[in-house]
């Protein structure tokens, strides 16, 4: 049997200010839910639609 292993990424954290985490959390509860890129959606949407998996 195989061990399971996890693998440990280290990730660089950048200190912030209160105030500036305060905006961020603003700037994010604002753009949660929309979507950004409104053409490229549609377009995604009309390329899947004319393709045919196999089954």
């Amino acid at each position: 049997m195989k061990k399971n292993e996890t693998i440990m990424v280290k990730t660089n954290v950048t200190p912030m200010s209160k105030s500036t985490k305060k905006k961020l959390a603003e700037v994010l509860k604002e753009i949660k839910g929309k979507d950004l890129f409104p053409e490229k959606t549609e377009f995604a949407k009309k390329t899947l639609q004319n393709v045919k998996l196999p089954m």
